[in-house]
Parts: C-alpha cells; structure tokens; sequence
C-alpha cells in the first residue's frame, strides 16, 4: 500500500491518498457502475469481469440478474457461499455529498460513493478473498452478488430455490463485528373506514382520521415482545393517507396507516396482526403482496411485504466461524465483538434452505444510505483477510 504523498507549501489543498489495493480498486469500480435497484446490470458486469479476471471456474449471471462467481476444490466438500447486495438506494442530491456519489473517490483513509458501505466493498473483499484460495481448498467456494435486497429480495429468494449451498457468510455492513441475526420486519396497512361529510358539519360524517390518530394512541401505548440480544419489537407509524384527496373541507371517509413492524424471534406475523387489530375491531388490518420482477423480465416472484427475523442457530458451523473470526481480527490487533443487526438483511431468504447464515462486514451501518456513506481502507482489508481465513478453515485444503 502506498504512502499519502504530504501537502507541499504550494498546494492549498491536502492531495488524496493513491493506494495500490485490489479490494480498493474492485470497490472503486463496483461504485462507479450505477445500480440501484432493478437496474443493477453495470455492477453485475464489473462483477463478472472480476471474477473471470481472477480465474474463477465459473462467472456467469443467473435468470434473476445476480452475479456469480464459483471456485471449485481439489476434492470433494461443502459448498460456502459468501453474499452481498449489488443493488443500491438512489444517490439522491449529489450536492449534498463530500465527494461525488459514482465517483469511488479515494480520501481520508476511506473510499467514497453509494454502496461503499452497503455493500459493494464488501463483495470486492470476498472476490479477492476467495481468488487467494483458488486452487488451495476441498469443496466449492461460492461469491453471490445478488439484486434487489432494497426492495424485497427477489435476488437472494431466487438464488435460495436455484443454488445448492451449505453455509452463508454475509457480508452487510457491521464495522468487523459479528453478527448473528437480526430482527423481521413486517408492513402492515391499517384501514379505517368513516363516512364523508361537509367539514362545516362534521357530525353528519365520521371521521377517518380521527380513528387514524386514536390508533396511534394506543399503538403508542402498547407493551411489546422482547427477546434478549435483539432488543424489543417495535411498531412504527410511517405514513397516513384520507380519501377522499384534495379536498381541505371534506371530512375524510377513510383513512389509511402505514406500520413499520420490527419483530424479535418469536413474535409472528399472526401475533403481530393479532396485537394490532385487537387496538381498534372495525379497522382493517393486512399485509399487502407485492411482485418482484427481475430486469430482464425472467424472474418475477409474488411475496407479502414482510421477512421474518432471522437468528443463526446454534452448532457446530456456528462455533467453529466464531472461532476462525476472533482469531482472525486477534491477529489483526482488532477488537472483537458479536452481535445482531438493527437492520433487515436477505439472510431469512438466504437461510430458507436450512444453510446457516452468519453476518461480518467491513461497511459501517451509520453511513449506509446516506450522503456520508463510504468505507475505511483498512477496514476493506481487514475483511478481506478474515474472509479468506474463514472460508479456508470452513472448507480446509
């Protein structure tokens, strides 16, 4: 890695750190390719390039869009897959970041742009990981880079129903923590009926909105399951919309609430609209489908607009990636910590084949899907060491 050259008594500015990495430069050409969700194919390209460029056995994209990249062993073994999103949120205002969003921009000690944290730097640690042990592993080595994790998952839910695999390592931001799980999510539509009237005479209608407020009320008020490690469930009101709309002096006949639930292991979804609808017997409350669609149409999927929380089960597979991983960062001077995400993560999808799914990352949360985002150099490395360690102890070789 090369040295930051200093500031020199002409220049007004500090010049930014050049440094000679592969997991910097794939990061950096990883956030340079657009790819916000359902049109993720430049950085699927970059992807495919950089797994053929470093001799993977096979690089192809899959009928969903996702990237994948296989290393097959000298003998027989399990299959790991390492797995990250290639989708993004939109850049939003590129004013409003330090350096430009597309640009991968290199300074302070940190790469810069949309997806540097969530998670395009974590895929270019695993590519470059998993090509140090080609040729030196039993079984099949597996990077996945998946579409549409911002938006339902169709990418890790296709890939769960078409790839054979027996252990997940994911790769979502988490500051080289270790992360075990995370809480569901569940969004729920509550509609409450009333009747329409002149708002000069409100007591000939029934206001919907009035309801609305007295739900969140209660909603407010109630005392909700909690699970230690993941914290409490949360119900959060996000969006209320009357009808009729566009009209200040109507008293509303309906009214709808959106609910962002967060449910700890072991609160379902029945016992989420259960609790809910129990606040108000003349509401309507439900979980609305929605239809993933791959970009070139292939893939399309119907799911409800929830996941379930995810927690990795105890086992040997467990234990033994706990052990790799402390060891790992031991000799890398860096602290270890475990614990679960506060954030959804495709892990229920991934983990809906029985594989175990356990969480690492170089990104930090905090940054993701912000003007700030973008991840530590040291970080990236960091990563990729411990990605390396961990597949070649899990597949030995």
């Amino acid at each position: 890695m090369a040295a930051c050259r200093r500031r020199t008594a002409t220049q007004a500015e500090p010049v930014a750190c050049r440094v000679s990495s592969p997991t910097v430069e794939l990061t950096q050409a990883l956030i340079q390719a657009a790819s916000p969700s359902g049109a993720e194919r430049p950085a699927a390209d970059v992807l495919i390039a950089a797994f053929e460029s470093y001799g993977f056995d096979e690089a192809y994209l899959d009928d969903a869009g996702n990237a994948i990249g296989v290393l097959q062993g000298r003998t027989d073994g399990p299959t790991v897959m390492m797995n990250g999103h290639i989708d993004t949120v939109p850049t939003g205002d590129p004013d409003l970041w330090p350096h430009p969003p597309l640009s991968g921009a290199l300074a302070d000690g940190r790469v810069w742009g949309r997806g540097a944290s969530d998670m395009k730097g974590s895929l270019a640690a695993m590519t470059v990981a998993a090509a140090g042990l080609k040729g030196r592993h039993a079984g099949q080595l597996i990077v996945s880079g998946v579409v549409q994790e911002e938006v339902g998952g169709l990418g890790a839910r296709h890939l769960a129903a078409t790839l054979p695999y027996d252990v997940v390592i994911l790769g979502e931001p988490s500051k080289l923590r270790f992360k075990t799980g995370h809480r569901g999510r569940v969004e729920v539509h509550v509609r409450f009926p009333g009747a329409i009237a002149h708002a000069a005479r409100p007591e000939l209608g029934r206001n919907a909105l009035t309801k609305a407020s007295r739900f969140v009320t209660a909603l407010d008020a109630l005392t909700l399951p909690e699970r230690e490690g993941f914290g409490v469930s949360t119900a959060t009101p996000t969006q209320l919309v009357t009808y009729p709309q566009g009209g200040a002096n109507v008293v509303p006949g309906e009214a709808t609430l959106t609910v962002d639930y967060r449910n700890v292991p072991g609160d379902s979804m029945d016992d989420v609209l259960a609790r809910l609808a129990a606040l108000d017997p003349d509401a309507e409350v439900t979980v609305l489908n929605e239809e993933g669609v791959s970009e070139s149409g292939q893939v399309r999927m119907d799911y409800p607009r929830m996941a379930p929380a995810y927690e990795t089960p105890p086992g040997e597979m467990l234990d033994r990636s706990r052990r790799v991983v402390r060891q790992t960062l031991h000799d890398l001077d860096v602290p270890w910590h475990e614990d679960v995400w506060w954030f959804m993560t495709d892990a229920p999808h991934l983990a809906s084949t029985g594989a175990p799914v356990l969480g690492f990352g170089p990104g930090e949360e905090e940054v993701a899907h912000t003007t700030r985002e973008s991840v530590k150099v040291d970080a990236l490395e960091a990563a990729a060491r411990v990605y390396g360690a961990w597949a070649h102890d899990l597949l030995g070789g």
